[in-house]
């Protein structure tokens, strides 16, 4: 498995509150991993939508809109070059917003793509509300995905989950990266899904195969498992309950164990937690049993 490093970090933008929070976490990280920021927005056809998010910007034709997207799009990547003396970029696309952030990542080889999950509050989710699930389905990179809520930057507690679904593992080393560049402190959380005493004991070996890991590379952590029930739910409460400020998913887990009507284990955890998520794709060619580390 390719190793995990953050040299460029792409950001989609609509300069709603929640888009400039997640600039904000952007601009933090890519200072500790000395990284490069792309600022991206993406120009669908109801370009009038735009006054609704940002009302103080007004615009008459479609030459004006492309030209205050681009002057405030500059301006917010020269604030954030000033504020964390990092390089940042800018695009601005045509097109359908999800599938041009996953085309866009892979073109510039982008190594993590954060974005909030919600757009304007209300009235219309014109942007990321609707499309954060499906670039974390089909980007090929990391994304980070955060809320509204979500205004303290940084990660100093992570919740790692675990479960017996074929790729869970691969995440770890993702968690052990970020945790070592925020001095982070990684929670294990088990998450079991049998009653066999069999299954169970199988189960928790795998669990002490991360945990020895962990110690390996000198990481602080915490151990506990939980068994049955809606796992996506136990996640985000758990991570509540132990003041987490980053979830570490991956995007595989069957939908059966967390409830086929409320969607993938992925798809509750992005849509229902306050605490920011980054969901992982597997690397479908491991075998599920080789030790991923």
């Amino acid at each position: 498995m390719k190793a995990f490093n953050i040299q460029k970090i792409l950001i989609p933008v609509d300069f709603s509150d929640t888009a400039m929070i997640a600039i904000e976490h952007a601009g933090f990280t890519a200072q500790l991993f000395k990284a490069e920021l792309v600022l991206l927005h993406v120009v669908e056809k109801h370009w009038e939508k735009f006054s609704i998010v940002a009302p103080e910007m007004r615009v008459n034709a479609p030459s004006d809109f492309i030209n205050a997207i681009e002057k405030r799009l500059e301006e917010t990547a020269a604030s954030i070059r000033s504020k964390y003396g990092v390089k940042s970029t800018c695009i601005t696309a045509d097109g359908n917003i999800f599938s041009e952030v996953v085309s866009i990542s892979k073109e510039h080889k982008v190594d993590l793509v954060v974005m909030g999950t919600h757009g304007t509050s209300g009235v219309v989710e014109f942007f990321v509300g609707s499309n954060t699930y499906k670039v974390v389905s089909e980007s090929e990179c990391p994304v980070l995905s955060v809320r509204s809520h979500s205004t303290k930057v940084g990660f100093k507690e992570i919740v790692l989950p675990i479960d017996d679904s074929a790729h869970s593992r691969q995440k770890v080393n993702h968690a052990i990266v970020m945790a070592k560049q925020f001095a982070s402190r990684i929670h294990i959380l088990g998450l079991a899904d049998s009653d066999d005493q069999g299954e169970l004991k199988k189960f928790e070996f795998k669990l002490d195969q991360i945990e020895e890991y962990l110690k390996k590379c000198d990481v602080s952590y915490t151990r506990k498992t939980i068994n049955g029930g809606n796992q996506a739910k136990h996640t985000y409460e758990y991570a509540k309950s132990v003041n987490a400020d980053l979830i570490v998913i991956m995007t595989d887990q069957d939908e059966t164990i967390t409830g086929r009507l409320l969607g993938t284990y992925a798809q509750q955890v992005v849509n229902h937690s306050k605490i920011p998520v980054m969901s992982i794709q597997p690397v479908v060619a491991d075998s599920p049993w080789v030790h991923p580390y």
